[in-house]
């Protein structure tokens, strides 16, 4: 009797363990959805607006750990009126209450000040009144996600730690930066704002570095496409420049030297641009162009696999699963 009890056992212990065994990879695979470079038009705010919204739908059905918005969250063609940036956070909000993280894109401010624009505006003046709406007026975007950290000094910098993933965003815009087409604020304040962002973007990856005890991955948002092809080929901004600069050697170098430093998986993510891209760019370095940009109206889908040190991250779009490409050529 005893040993037909221990025979049946078995395969029950067998079972028991592979069960436990699936469900315990999947507690390392998280999931974080980015946004970026939305909405521009009528027809992307009623995808994002709940409860009906397509992409609405879609980014509650994955039930992510946070969800990433990279910046230019309305269109550079409208003026940046109190309304319209308030009628934008408001669709922001609602799209997973509590728990987005938000980093500004240059049609947020950098861009305002554009001639062609209904109404323009001087820009730094707009940053500080979007710094002030996005971060400091309720209801806080990021309200419901657990010992986030702000950057005192940039309060737009942000680190949140969830099940060892940190996620981490800074404040790195197109128009290089902020240092061209500088139309109503005063050129000198502006290039010295944007060297103060850069000085603060440093020091807060030094920040996160800090804290590489408390996570196993990295991943690193903002807006500007700091990898596209005609920054590459520019020469580096001086102090004043009329046209495209690469303000970003800084930064590309400063991530590939993180990555090896820690030892541990980064992935740099941004929009901007229309690609919607990922790969590889060196030992625990890769980079994605999320979804956006009317080219591909999108949300991306980050999962981490702890599990697996070839593909940490799996990338995918929402509406377009098969998407992103694999390698970057904007």
């Amino acid at each position: 009797m005893i040993s037909s009890i221990n025979s049946w056992q078995k395969p029950c212990q067998q079972v028991v363990f592979l069960l436990l065994s699936a469900f315990s990879s999947t507690l390392w695979a998280q999931t974080v959805v980015v946004l970026a470079d939305t909405p521009y038009s009528d027809n992307e705010k009623k995808m994002l607006q709940g409860p009906n919204g397509s992409l609405y739908r879609l980014i509650n059905a994955v039930n992510p750990s946070a969800v990433m918005h990279l910046g230019d969250f309305k269109s550079g063609g409208k003026s940046c009126t109190n309304d319209l940036l308030n009628e934008h956070k408001k669709l922001l909000a609602q799209i997973y209450p509590g728990k987005m993280i938000y980093t500004p894109g240059d049609n947020d401010w950098t861009d305002c000040d554009r001639s062609s624009l209904s109404s323009s505006f001087d820009e730094l003046e707009r940053l500080e009144f979007l710094i002030k709406l996005m971060y400091q007026t309720p209801p806080l975007l990021s309200k419901d996600l657990a010992s986030i950290r702000s950057q005192q000094a940039q309060v737009e910098n942000k680190l949140w730690i969830n099940e060892r993933l940190a996620i981490s965003t800074l404040h790195i815009v197109g128009t290089s930066n902020g240092r061209v087409n500088i139309d109503k604020s005063n050129t000198d304040d502006a290039i010295k704002a944007a060297d103060n962002r850069d000085k603060l973007n440093i020091a807060w990856l030094k920040n996160i570095e800090e804290n590489v005890q408390h996570f196993d991955a990295l991943i690193i948002g903002f807006q500007a496409d700091i990898y596209q092809q005609r920054v590459l080929q520019s020469s580096a901004c001086g102090d004043l420049s009329l046209k495209t600069c690469d303000a970003f050697a800084t930064y590309r170098q400063a991530f590939q030297d993180l990555a090896k430093r820690i030892n541990k998986p980064v992935l740099v993510s941004h929009g901007d641009t229309g690609d919607f891209c990922f790969e590889q760019l060196d030992k625990n370095l890769w980079h994605l162009n999320a979804a956006g940009d009317f080219r591909y109206l999108d949300a991306t889908k980050v999962t981490f696999n702890k599990d697996s040190a070839e593909k940490p991250f799996i990338i995918n779009g929402l509406i377009y699963p098969n998407l992103p490409h694999i390698g970057c050529n904007n």
